[in-house]
């Protein structure tokens, strides 16, 4: 039976001394988290499975969605945001995304866990979750770089779109999930948020350096064939 997987990025965030990795939400970004919670409770009273990046503002925007739930986030590790010493092995791995051996290797893992940096883990992860809870529904808190990952990890014909894709604080992602198949239901959706403002802050860098090198294979390649 499929399972509806629901991926919420973090609530509107402040930066600490210039950095994201111990950033707490601000007021917009908790008002953002309780509008979601209450969204949530109305339109899916009963959830299988909810979880979180451990990442303070994520962590953050799980607690105030599980207190209009009566819910307790479950972390999990591999959610977090990107590792600065991922985005080297990141910036090559999607260089070569658009080249024939590691483009057959993508296809053949949707849905299924892969090695590759970030997309790997939250492949792990994910599959991990949707394989505990079938038939269920599930949400996610997570970040940016997350949500886009997994997009790709699903969707890999359409990578260099999914990794340009901004998504908003507190937006719903949505997929329906059967084994290793996914329809998508909805990217971004902020309509909930009403009257609470929405926002988007920029895309972690990880974002950017994976569509930077997405984009350098891609022509590699258009030179390689011409």
């Amino acid at each position: 039976m499929p399972t509806e997987l629901i991926v919420i990025r973090h609530g509107n965030a402040v930066r600490v001394n210039g950095q994201y990795r111990h950033a707490p939400l601000t007021l917009l970004g908790r008002q953002q988290a309780t509008q979601t919670g209450q969204y949530l409770r109305q339109l899916h009273p009963r959830l299988d499975g909810f979880y979180s990046s451990p990442l303070q503002r994520a962590r953050e925007t799980a607690v105030l969605i599980g207190a209009e739930l009566g819910l307790s986030p479950q972390l999990e590790a591999n959610l977090r945001e990107f590792e600065w010493t991922e985005l080297p092995a990141l910036a090559l791995f999607e260089t070569f995304a658009a080249l024939d051996p590691a483009d057959a290797y993508l296809q053949a893992h949707v849905g299924k866990p892969l090695r590759w940096p970030l997309e790997g883990r939250v492949s792990q992860a994910l599959a991990g979750i949707v394989a505990g809870h079938p038939g269920g529904r599930v949400v996610v808190v997570a970040h940016s770089g997350v949500i886009c990952a997994a997009l790709v990890w699903y969707f890999p014909r359409q990578r260099l779109h999914w990794w340009m894709t901004r998504v908003g604080n507190c937006s719903l992602t949505r997929l329906q999930v059967d084994g290793t198949r996914a329809e998508l239901l909805g990217v971004d959706e902020t309509e909930h948020l009403t009257p609470v403002p929405a926002t988007s802050q920029p895309p972690s860098q990880t974002v950017s350096a994976a569509a930077r090198a997405l984009q350098a294979g891609i022509v590699a390649r258009r030179k390689r064939g011409g």
